[in-house]
């Protein structure tokens, strides 16, 4: 089970360097496979929502006014398909932009790691975009929901992780200092909010 550890590793004597110390680091950011995966199963989530999304378009397009104007049925199906092909790739865009921004956090911010292994963990940061995006988009595709910006339940859920996730992490530990708590849940919330635009 991973633990989570933001203190580095006692030091360790070094023969190349004439027997004197050498500090041991403790963590690193997340391992590069962890957000590979992670973007990978949250653009599946997202492909999976195509055919409500599909249903929402082609109910969107009846309902306007340029139904009337398309007599041509090919050219209403072209012209869905376009709209969630750019939808599809905006969506993907957005999520590797914000991935990366969440990646820049924990390297700078939410600095509190998991190690899992020997060569591999993650941090607060991750775990914080991973919640906001993957379950978010798997729920919708299960649910058929074009959007789930739709819901007033996927705003509380946001705030509940990044409320909850520095916990996870720690961040209530005894004797912590106050104002690098009050830092750290500031920066997770402003990590979640930028979820929504995903």
């Amino acid at each position: 089970m991973a633990v989570p550890t933001t203190v580095p590793m006692p030091a360790e004597p070094d023969n190349d360097t004439g027997g004197k110390p050498r500090r041991v680091r403790g963590p690193g950011p997340t391992s590069r496979v962890f957000w590979l995966v992670a973007y990978g199963l949250t653009t599946a989530a997202i492909l999976l929502r195509l055919p409500a999304l599909q249903e929402a378009v082609r109910t969107r397009l009846m309902d306007s006014d340029m139904a009337g104007k398309v007599e041509d049925k090919s050219m209403e199906a072209l012209a869905v398909n376009l709209g969630l092909l750019l939808a599809v790739f905006l969506s993907m865009l957005l999520l590797a932009v914000f991935y990366s921004l969440a990646a820049v956090v924990e390297r700078n911010v939410l600095t509190m790691r998991c190690r899992v292994g020997r060569d591999r963990s993650f941090g607060l940061g991750f775990v914080i975009a991973l919640l906001c995006t993957f379950p978010v988009h798997l729920v919708s595709s299960a649910l058929g929901i074009s959007s789930p910006k739709t819901t007033g339940w996927y705003y509380l859920y946001v705030l509940l992780v990044a409320v909850i996730a520095p916990a996870l992490f720690g961040a209530y530990r005894a004797g912590s200092n106050r104002r690098r708590t009050v830092t750290i849940h500031a920066f997770a919330v402003g990590l979640a909010g930028l979820s929504l635009a995903v």
